[in-house]
């Protein structure tokens, strides 16, 4: 089941937005959200899935263990991306 969500944008990403939906690409401007939002969660997926992989790597090296690690990377990456969310004004 879908969500509704109003947002405000500035004029400039209003006009990119309807831009992106006039050239054909999408069919509206929630289509075009939905399609930034995939993005950036793929690239926060492939970002820790990079991090597991040289963790994997590292396996019986001296240091923390792989939870410990992973714990620490999910932090990392949730403090980012609230920092970048409370850096744009969200709610």
């Amino acid at each position: 089941m879908a969500v509704t969500l109003n947002i405000s944008v500035s004029e400039d990403q209003a006009a990119w937005i309807r831009a992106q939906k006039e050239k054909g690409d999408y069919a509206s401007a929630s289509d075009v959200i939905r399609d930034l939002i995939r993005r950036e969660r793929d690239k926060e997926q492939a970002r820790l899935e990079a991090e597991f992989d040289r963790m994997d790597k590292r396996d019986g090296a001296p240091g923390p263990e792989p939870v410990a690690e992973v714990v620490r990377a999910a932090k990392q990456v949730r403090k980012e991306l609230r920092g970048r969310y409370e850096a744009k004004g969200g709610d």
